[in-house]
């Protein structure tokens, strides 16, 4: 008897025995049959067998293809018409071939299906991509395109002539892991190599880029560290690179023309437990579009070093115009570690409050023997976390300000570095570590309170001129043991004055309960206010030697009962009212 079936099935039923086979179960498990065991799913289809590759010689290639071919030296000259792509194959080309394009023909691979071009020259027999007849201009043919499915493939001892478009270059890259080597472009329009964005090559060493327009590479920053320094370009040319990241650990070469940045490249670790790394190599030069700049360690680990002591400089400047503030600049976070020895950093500083060179955060850094020259801002550096392994023999050049930096990253700079006619930007804060403020023959404008605390010493040398804004405060040991030494001297005493010239815009230098082992020589100070210009706390212990205080509010030193003051030479200026005033029976 038979068992009706739905009218679906019947459909299905009657599709399958038109087609010669037996209906399909959805893909999963078999349905479980009451009369009979489960049955397991059968094994997947074994890989199908490698098919062999075409190896005789095509008469022309006219058509999509999707088979593997190979053609031989013993092909000569292939003619290559509108239409030819290699999708769901692979094609090797031999040395000594050539492929003749006609016009409007070009080579595309990998565009819908997986797919592979190796091209296998050498310079005894090169493999020649061409135009087909007579007609030979750049641009006469479409050019060399490895779309998105054309992973791995490899080209050497290639010559691309009279190819390209003004849109996409000459050999257009969309794929991954591609390499490029001894290859010659030439005569062509537009740029000679074009990498997308989120694309990379794996090699592009010892190539010769004739005739090309200007820039001869575009690429993202993951593909910069494939070229090699023997890379040939047009002396009026350059390599410009696409905003983008770098995750691995990279060495840029030095070219003969420059790079162009156009826009952010963010260097930083693929995740927490890895260290992104970029290295710029001796006479290399970096040239940034108006919004481009370099980030160093935002969220994860990641490092810059720039170092070329002795060696030709690396330069780092404007790609549109020679004025301040330009570029960007180089910021430097949490996570960075950074070191730039013989750097020349121009045009940049486009936010004064950053500079040409920022670092915050607990961000590890070295700068030594670097030119800052024509910048909206010289070095920033904010916080009090910086690690500064070494600051020293830098040279500012109309980069105003010099330095914007915190009060303990003020003393951690070294005494060697050079400064023209600007000055310095010291913000609020705190110092918790040993610090030495040097002089550098510019004033230093202070604007805002600084502690001193956490059993650090500040020491203020000879000859540094402090400008403090209205209401400032220098607090030692308010809360931790700390302790302050100004050391000026006779032919070079500190001073601190205020931004404005009345009796009392500022607090006073106070040593509070906590401080310890001060000690003061040398100082002038004018517009001070509160009990004192100086103020001891109870025992405290305080040396004072050869101060004196011009049109301040309260005389130039005072102290409580119990401390412990031993003064010499300290006066009152002009509009001060008194010296001293200590406790009563002292």
């Amino acid at each position: 008897m038979l068992t009706e079936m739905r009218p679906g099935l019947v459909a299905l039923a009657a599709l399958s025995v038109a087609c010669g086979g037996a209906p399909q179960r959805p893909e999963g498990r078999a349905e479980a049959n009451p009369n009979m065991p489960d049955r397991v799913q059968p094994p997947p289809p074994s890989a199908a067998p490698r098919r062999a590759p075409v190896t005789t010689c095509p008469e022309k290639l006219d058509e999509p293809e999707t088979i593997d071919r190979v053609i031989g030296k013993e092909c000569g000259t292939v003619t290559v018409h509108p239409g030819y792509r290699v999708d769901g194959g692979s094609l090797t080309i031999e040395g000594g071939v050539t492929l003749a394009f006609l016009p409007g023909a070009g080579l595309a691979v990998g565009f819908e299906r997986p797919a592979a071009l190796r091209v296998r020259g050498s310079a005894e027999a090169p493999v020649r991509f061409t135009i087909s007849g007579e007609a030979r201009y750049a641009g006469a043919w479409r050019g060399l395109a490895l779309y998105e499915h054309a992973d791995g493939s490899e080209i050497a001892g290639l010559v691309v002539e009279y190819a390209g478009n003004n849109m996409r270059g000459t050999i257009y890259v969309q794929a991954q892991d591609v390499a490029i080597d001894d290859t010659t472009v030439r005569d062509c329009a537009g740029v000679a190599v074009h990498v997308t964005s989120k694309r990379r090559l794996v090699s592009f060493a010892h190539n010769k880029l004739e005739r090309v327009s200007a820039p001869a590479l575009l690429l993202p920053p993951s593909s910069v560290a494939a070229i090699s320094a023997d890379t040939v370009f047009p002396a009026d040319s350059e390599v410009h690179v696409l905003g983008g990241l770098v995750r691995d650990r990279v060495r840029w070469s030095a070219l003969t023309v420059p790079y162009v940045l156009g826009g952010p490249v963010e260097i930083e670790g693929a995740d927490e437990d890895s260290e992104a790394l970029l290295e710029l190599s001796p006479g290399t030069v970096l040239r940034f579009d108006d919004d481009a700049y370099l980030t160093v360690g935002y969220d994860r680990p990641a490092a810059l070093i720039a170092e070329a002591e002795g060696q030709a400089p690396i330069v780092m400047t404007s790609a549109t115009k020679q004025a301040a503030g330009t570029w960007r600049g180089v910021n430097l976070y949490k996570f960075a570690t950074a070191s730039f020895a013989n750097v020349r950093f121009v045009y940049g500083g486009q936010r004064v409050d950053r500079g040409a060179l920022y670092a915050n955060g607990e961000a590890r850094l070295s700068v030594k023997g670097c030119r800052f020259k024509d910048n909206g801002g010289g070095v920033t550096l904010q916080g009090g976390a910086l690690r500064i392994g070494g600051f020293g023999g830098n040279t500012f050049e109309r980069s105003h300000p010099a330095f914007d930096v915190s009060p303990q990253a003020l003393g951690l700079l070294g005494p060697d570095n050079t400064l023209d006619q600007t000055r310095i930007r010291l913000e609020g804060g705190t110092v918790a570590r040993d610090a030495v403020w040097h002089d550098y023959g510019v004033p230093i404008e202070a604007y805002g309170a600084v502690t001193v605390d956490s059993g650090a010493t500040l020491t203020i040398a000879a000859g540094v001129e402090l400008v403090v804004q209205d209401g400032f405060t220098l607090g030692v040991g308010e809360f931790e043991a700390a302790t302050l030494k100004i050391l000026g001297t006779a032919e070079a005493p500190v001073s601190i004055v205020g931004t404005s010239d009345r009796r009392g815009t500022w607090d006073a230098i106070r040593l509070y309960e906590r401080s310890h082992g001060n000690v003061i020589e040398h100082l002038k100070l004018r517009n001070a206010g509160g009990e004192g210009a100086i103020n001891v706390a109870i025992g405290v212990d305080a040396a004072v030697r050869d101060v004196t205080c011009d049109r301040c509010f309260s005389p130039t030193l005072a102290w409580a009962c119990g401390a412990k003051v031993a003064a010499e030479r300290v006066t009152a200026g002009a509009e001060t009212p008194a010296a001293t005033l200590g406790c009563e029976g002292d």
